[in-house]
């Protein structure tokens, strides 16, 4: 029969061990998916809705919504596509950098 002391210090020793698991297996330091960047050139009745779902479907690090595409685009090109124009409008030779996960 253990004592009581026996008793805290294994309780102890299974605590620690269950704590060193669980900070080892939380941490993992490889990225679960990796950025990709490319650039579309529009092309002539492209439209940035449908641009969005090609590059959504190349998305494989989870389950994202079109919607969330779509103005993930217009965000990363306002400075250089978008600034004066009406929100989605997009041009023949517009160059769109597109970012999705794999």
């Amino acid at each position: 029969m253990l004592t009581h002391r026996q008793k805290d210090v294994l309780l102890m020793v299974v605590l620690v061990v269950v704590i060193i698991i669980v900070l080892t297996s939380c941490g993992s330091t490889e990225p679960k998916a990796t950025l990709v960047s490319e650039i579309y050139i529009v092309q002539s009745g492209d439209m940035l809705w449908t641009i969005s779902e090609r590059y959504m479907a190349k998305s494989t690090a989870g389950p994202r919504d079109i919607r969330e595409f779509y103005h993930g685009i217009i965000e990363l090109n306002y400075d250089s596509v978008f600034y004066n124009r009406t929100p989605g409008a997009i041009y023949p030779g517009d160059r769109l950098q597109i970012n999705y996960w794999q």
